[in-house]
């Protein structure tokens, strides 16, 4: 699918086929919708519509055909964990549409009333044992569609990542020049051995969310919850973390060696004692960090495949930034 169906999410027939399909499902439930449906998000890959029902604001996405995967999980993942997921009321496989309750207020709006850090001190170990118990279903989340980005293939999609020239964008504006692309080449035997020695941990490979900020995690009644997972991935746990860091960054105006940094690493890292000792999680959470720019960068590729060249534009700098970034954490070691 390109962007141009992409643009399918502002057209009437679109909006109607999927009004129908909603007040079916709420007739199905005994639940009535009392005012007009509201588009509340468009974006390239996704749409968010907001339906007021007697039951409160209940909310639709539908993702590109690329994400579909993300309606399935998300049921998935609100039946099993029904205590850190917002509930899910019907999915449409297929089209890639999701039916959810409201969740509650993001963080983000949460850090806007109340700009306290320590909401993540709090949620990350909810989050790291939503992981562990994730493990025991990888295989499951693989049949639904996850991609499969763990350690024994990352080297493979990496060398499939530097063929592509265009999400590259070689030797063109924010693009890689040809001096980061040869070394980028010259790091794959590099790649493979970061990755070996991360898999001799024992610390299990399971559902990565891929883009785990302050919003996409609800708050309710003093509960954390987490949402969109469009990006998700089958890979290393700790990769998660990096995008949480980057919101960290730009929320809190913290610096790499801030004493937060230092501390939220701890308390996710205690979350896994039952796998490794604390100084074998410090490394292998710095071996993770070292990774986890390409898994971010891998993530960008179902995305940018759904538009024409024109809006991929819009994006150059994703992917190249952050196989720059890789390119940084590596030239330390």
């Amino acid at each position: 699918m390109t962007y141009l169906n992409g643009l399918l999410w502002t057209q009437q027939s679109w909006f109607e086929q999927a009004s129908s399909w909603i007040d079916c499902e709420l007739h199905q439930k005994d639940i009535k919708r009392i005012n007009s449906i509201k588009q509340l998000r468009v974006r390239h890959w996704s749409t968010v519509l907001q339906v007021p029902t007697s039951l409160g604001k209940i909310y639709f996405k539908a993702v590109v055909s690329e994400l579909a995967y993300e309606a399935a999980l998300s049921q998935v993942l609100s039946h099993r964990y029904p205590q850190c997921m917002p509930q899910v009321l019907a999915i449409n496989g297929e089209q890639g549409w999701l039916l959810m309750l409201d969740g509650g207020m993001t963080l983000r709006d949460t850090l806007k009333i109340e700009d306290d850090i320590k909401h993540w001190e709090n949620l990350l170990p909810v989050y790291a044992k939503l992981q562990q118990d994730c493990a025991k279903y990888f295989h499951e989340f693989l049949e639904l569609g996850v991609p499969d980005r763990r350690l024994a293939i990352l080297p493979v999609r990496f060398q499939q990542l530097l063929m592509d020239s265009e999400t590259l964008g070689l030797n063109q504006p924010d693009g890689l020049n040809v001096l980061e692309y040869q070394c980028l080449q010259n790091q794959t035997d590099l790649l493979v051995k970061l990755c070996e020695q991360l898999a001799n941990f024992g610390i299990p490979e399971t559902l990565h969310h891929g883009d785990l900020h302050d919003g996409n995690i609800f708050i309710c009644d003093e509960n954390y919850s987490f949402f969109d997972w469009g990006d998700s991935s089958i890979s290393h746990p700790f990769f998660s973390l990096h995008s949480t860091y980057d919101c960290l960054k730009k929320r809190f105006k913290l610096a790499k060696n801030s004493f937060w940094f230092e501390r939220l690493r701890a308390c996710y890292l205690e979350q896994w004692a039952e796998y490794e000792t604390k100084e074998r999680l410090e490394q292998a959470f710095e071996l993770a960090q070292q990774l986890s720019p390409i898994v971010a960068a891998l993530r960008w590729l179902p995305v940018l495949s759904t538009m024409d060249a024109i809006h991929r534009n819009q994006y150059m700098e994703a992917v190249p930034n952050l196989l720059r970034e890789f390119l940084s954490t590596i030239s330390v070691r």
